[in-house]
C-alpha cells in the first residue's frame, strides 16, 4: 500500500475509466487497486463517485405520469361485462 497516493475521481487511469463506462465496477476497483496500490475501500469510493459522473442513471418514470382515468373506467367496464357474460353462460345457458 502506497500512503503517498492521493487521487480524486477526476484523476483515474484510463483503463479504470473505460471499465467504469462499460459498467464493470468490480474490474475497475481491482484495476485501481493494482495500478495505484490504494486499498479496496478507497478504490470502491473513488469508482462509485466516478461512476455517478460517468454513467448517470436515467430519470425514473413515475406510474402516475401516464395515468389516464379513462383507462381505469374502460378496464372496470370490460371486467363487469366479462363477469355478466360468465354468470349468463353458467346459470342461464342450458
Amino acid at each position: 500500500m502506497n500512503p503517498e497516493v492521493v487521487l480524486t475521481e477526476d484523476e483515474l487511469p484510463a483503463e479504470v475509466v473505460t471499465a467504469i463506462k462499460q459498467g464493470r465496477k468490480v474490474v475497475a476497483i481491482n484495476l485501481l487497486m493494482e495500478t495505484t496500490g490504494i486499498g479496496m475501500a478507497n478504490a470502491k469510493v473513488l469508482v462509485d463517485r466516478a461512476s455517478v459522473r460517468l454513467n448517470p442513471k436515467p430519470p425514473r418514470q413515475t406510474f402516475m405520469k401516464d395515468y389516464n382515468p379513462m383507462n381505469r373506467r374502460l378496464i372496470s367496464m370490460a371486467l363487469t361485462l366479462f363477469a355478466v357474460f360468465l354468470v349468463y353462460t353458467f346459470y342461464f345457458n342450458d
